[in-house]
C-alpha cells in the first residue's frame, strides 16, 4: 500500500462579482416545487415562484444571483455567463457554511438580487431567512426541495428542525443529519446541481427575457458538462473496488457516482454529529480500522479539522493509508463548479492506482 496524502492549501482568493440591482419588477407568491422540471416548464425552483416579469427595461436587464456558497454561485454564474452578476456569502475555505453569521452586507446584497440560490436542508438557513426578511423578497432556489433526495417526511422550511438544533448546540460542529440518513451537502449530487441549473435556467429568463438564448445555451453546456462527469465518475472504480472511511459525509453522493463504498461506522456517523463527539471506544475502532487495512482512503474535509479528525490522519498516515480532503467550498486553483466535481473525481481516481 502506498502512502498517499493529498492535501491542499487553506485559502483561496474569494469568488464574486459585483452586485447589480434588478430593474425589473417581479411579483412573488410562495409555491412548492416537483423535483427534476425540464427549463420549459413553469416554476422550476424551491421556495418562492414569480409571475412573468413586466418591465418596460427587460431587454438591458443584467439580473443578480445571491448565493449563500461559492460552490452554488458557479452554478448560477455557468447558466448566466455574462449576462448575469453573481454574488456569493461563503466563499473562503476559513468559513463553514453551516456556522456562517451573516452580515449587514450580506442582506443588502440579497436585497437586491432577483434570484437568491441556498442549499436548503439545514444547512445554510441564513441565506433563507435573510431572503424572507427584505422588503424585495427575490426568488429563493432550494437546492434540496428540487433536488428529490430529502425523505418526503422531511420539511425545509423557516422553522426548520436543525436550524433549533444548531443554535441549540453551538459547541457542536453543525454537520447535522437530522432526517435519518438524509446527507444536506447536495452540491456534491451532480444530478441535482442539473435540476437546479435547470431553475437557474428559467427564473434569469423570465428576469432578462432578451437573454433567454444566452441562459439556454450556457444551461446545455452545463449539462453536457455533467453528464461528461457522471460518466468519467462510473469509472473510479472499473478496474478496482475502493472503500472509505468519512470523517464527515461531504462527498456521499458523489462517492455513491463513482463506486466507492463507504463504510464509516454507524456508531462514528452517530456520535461524531453529537455535541458529546465521538466516544474514545469509538475512535479507537475507527483508528484500528486504519491501522489493520480495513479501508482503503480516509476522506476529511480540510475545512474542519478538530482532535478527532487529527487523530484519525495520524492513524492513516502511521498505517500508509491513503487520505484525501474534500472541500465545501472552492479549494485553491478552482473556479467553476465543474471544475469542482472534476477535481474531486480526479483525486479518488488517481487513488485506484495505488491503492
Amino acid at each position: 500500500m502506498m502512502s498517499l496524502s493529498l492535501f491542499f492549501t487553506q485559502r483561496i482568493n474569494p469568488w464574486s462579482v459585483a452586485k447589480v440591482s434588478l430593474a425589473a419588477g417581479i411579483g412573488l407568491s410562495l409555491s412548492a416545487l416537483t423535483a427534476c422540471q425540464k427549463p420549459a416548464n413553469p416554476n422550476p425552483q424551491g421556495e418562492v415562484s414569480a409571475s412573468e416579469p413586466a418591465s418596460a427595461n427587460a431587454a438591458t436587464v443584467v439580473p443578480t444571483v445571491y448565493a449563500t456558497t461559492n460552490v452554488w454561485g458557479a452554478v448560477a454564474k455557468q447558466v448566466g455567463g455574462e449576462q448575469v452578476k453573481v454574488v456569493v456569502g461563503v466563499d473562503e475555505l476559513s468559513q463553514d457554511p453551516h456556522d456562517y453569521q451573516a452580515t449587514a452586507n450580506d442582506k443588502l446584497n440579497i436585497s437586491k438580487a432577483a434570484l437568491v440560490l441556498v442549499n436548503g436542508g439545514g444547512y445554510d438557513d441564513w441565506g433563507t431567512s435573510l431572503a424572507k426578511s427584505v422588503e424585495n423578497k427575490p426568488i429563493i432556489i432550494n437546492a434540496v426541495q428540487i433536488s428529490g433526495l430529502q425523505p418526503t417526511t422531511a420539511k425545509d422550511t423557516d422553522e426548520h428542525d436543525s436550524h433549533h438544533e444548531h443554535d441549540e448546540h453551538p459547541g457542536a460542529h453543525a454537520h447535522a443529519h437530522t432526517h435519518g440518513d438524509f446527507n444536506e451537502h447536495v452540491f456534491y449530487s451532480i444530478d441535482t446541481a442539473k435540476k437546479v441549473a435547470e431553475a437557474v435556467n428559467y427564473q434569469l429568463a423570465l428576469a432578462a427575457p432578451a437573454n433567454k438564448a444566452i441562459y439556454a445555451q450556457n444551461t446545455q453546456q452545463f449539462m453536457q458538462d455533467m453528464d461528461r462527469l457522471k460518466a468519467k465518475a462510473k469509472l473510479v472504480t472499473q478496474q478496482k473496488s475502493m472503500t472509505a472511511f468519512a470523517t464527515e459525509p461531504v462527498t456521499g453522493y458523489l462517492l455513491a457516482d463513482m463506486g466507492i463504498q463507504d463504510i464509516t461506522p454507524k456508531p462514528y456517523v452517530t456520535q461524531s454529529e453529537t455535541d458529546a463527539g465521538v466516544s474514545v471506544k469509538v475512535l479507537n475502532d475507527s483508528k484500528a480500522m486504519l491501522s489493520n487495512h480495513q479501508v482503503g482512503v480516509l476522506i476529511v474535509n480540510a475545512q474542519t479539522e478538530d482532535s478527532t479528525s487529527k487523530q484519525l490522519i495520524a492513524a492513516a498516515k502511521a498505517a500508509n493509508v491513503a487520505v484525501v480532503p474534500v472541500y465545501e467550498t472552492f479549494p485553491q486553483g478552482i473556479d467553476s463548479y465543474s471544475k469542482f466535481i472534476e477535481k474531486t473525481i480526479d483525486d479518488f481516481a488517481i487513488l485506484t492506482r495505488w491503492v
